[in-house]
C-alpha cells in the first residue's frame, strides 16, 4: 500500500516492494512530486530505515536525478534479519521542522 506525505508543496509516496523474509535487499519505490518546486533531495543521505533498534542508511538509489517537478526511483537497503515487527522509513528533507516518517507494521514474522 502506497503512503503518502505532503509538506511544503511536496508530495513523497513511498511504495514497498520486495520485503519477504529470506531477501538480502528490501526496496521501495519513492516518488516526489512538486509542481515548481527544485526536488534536489540527497536521496542516499536523507533516507534512513529503522526497525529494532536498526538505523540503516540506503545501500543504492535507482532512479532519477535532482529536477523540477517529479522525481522518482527505487531505494534499496540491506534487510534487516530477523525482521523486526514493525518498520520506519524516514525522510529528513531540508527546510522541514521534522523528519516524514513512513510507517509498515507486519506482526510477528518469526513463523
Amino acid at each position: 500500500v502506497t503512503q503518502k506525505s505532503v509538506a511544503q508543496g511536496v508530495t513523497v509516496a513511498v511504495t514497498p516492494g520486495n520485503l519477504d523474509a529470506d531477501s538480502r535487499l528490501w526496496d521501495f519505490a519513492v516518488a516526489f512530486q512538486g509542481e515548481g518546486k527544485r526536488l534536489d533531495d540527497e536521496v542516499m543521505e536523507n533516507f534512513a530505515l529503522v526497525g529494532d533498534g536498526h538505523r540503516i542508511k540506503p545501500l543504492a538509489w535507482e532512479g532519477e536525478g535532482a529536477r523540477n517537478g517529479h522525481r522518482a526511483g527505487v531505494l534499496k537497503f540491506i534487510a534487516i534479519h530477523p525482521r523486526p515487527k514493525d518498520l520506519e522509513l524516514q525522510l529528513v528533507r531540508q527546510g522541514e521542522a521534522k523528519p516524514r516518517v513512513f510507517r509498515f507494521a507486519f506482526g510477528d514474522w518469526s513463523a
